[in-house]
Order: structure tokens, then sequence, then C-alpha cells
């Protein structure tokens, strides 16, 4: 059995690799803000339904991005919170 040491340590350890995700799926954002705005670009020349289809892609990719932020988030804060729970 770990000791409540251990726990934490593990707990710590989890905390940093949603750390790790909400920074990942941040840049992911960045680069669908890049992406999208390029789109948009493209778009205005045309109304070609595939660049709308891309451009509406890209924004529902987006907004799971910025959820994914949100559930890291919670998850690291609840993995934080326990170890403030076992001392």
């Amino acid at each position: 059995m770990a000791t409540i040491e251990e726990v934490k340590s593990e707990l710590m350890q989890a905390a940093g690799s949603g750390g790790q995700a909400i920074t990942q799926a941040r840049a992911a954002s960045e680069s669908m803000d890049r992406m999208i705005a390029q789109l948009q670009v493209v778009a205005h020349g045309t109304n070609h339904p595939k660049v709308a289809e891309a451009v509406a892609r890209a924004q529902q990719c987006q907004q799971q991005l910025a959820q994914a932020v949100i559930l890291a988030q919670a998850a690291t804060q609840a993995a934080h919170d326990y170890v403030a729970v076992l001392g």
C-alpha cells in the first residue's frame, strides 16, 4: 500500500501532466486561430462550399479544444484539492 506522501507525489505528477495538456490544447487552439484566419482569407475570394466547410470544422475544433482546456483545468484542480485533503 502506498504512503500518503507517495499518493500526494503521484497526484502532483498527474496535475503536472494536466498542466502540460492545457498548454498543448491552448497551442493547438492558437494554430486553429491561424488556420481559420487563413481559410477566411481564401473564403473571401470564393464561395465554394468546401472552404465554408473547412472554416466551420476548424471553428468546431477550436470550440472542442476550449472545452478540453476547461475539463483539464477541472481535473488538475481536483487533483490539487485531493492533495490538500491529504494534508
